[in-house]
């Protein structure tokens, strides 16, 4: 038997699978908006994409580097910080999504 995964890894694990859940759920229901509506939102100007995006990924950077400080850390108490990083992936996809359309 293999040596048991380090709660860092077991945390990275979860963290990438929620990640692209969110990013793949977010894409899923921007896809399907957009062919139900007239898709209002992309009227805003390009910077709030822009600025979005910049937050977004803010999210997922800091939400890696807290992950990583807190890397002796149990799996359940880095959930949170899983989160961010699910919001942040999200946010990314949307905006990158709607900076494409424009």
């Amino acid at each position: 038997m293999g040596k048991p995964l380090s709660a860092l890894k077991k945390t990275l694990i979860l963290a990438a699978g929620m990640a692209s859940a969110s990013g793949y759920t977010a894409y899923n229901i921007q896809a399907t908006a957009n062919k139900k509506v007239s898709g209002c939102s992309y009227l805003d100007p390009i910077t709030i994409d822009i600025v979005a995006f910049l937050a977004g990924v803010f999210l997922i950077v800091e939400s890696l580097v807290d992950i990583f400080k807190h890397k002796d850390s149990l799996i359940h108490s880095q959930l949170i910080r899983c989160l961010r990083l699910c919001f942040g992936t999200s946010i990314v996809v949307i905006h990158v999504m709607q900076f494409i359309h424009k």
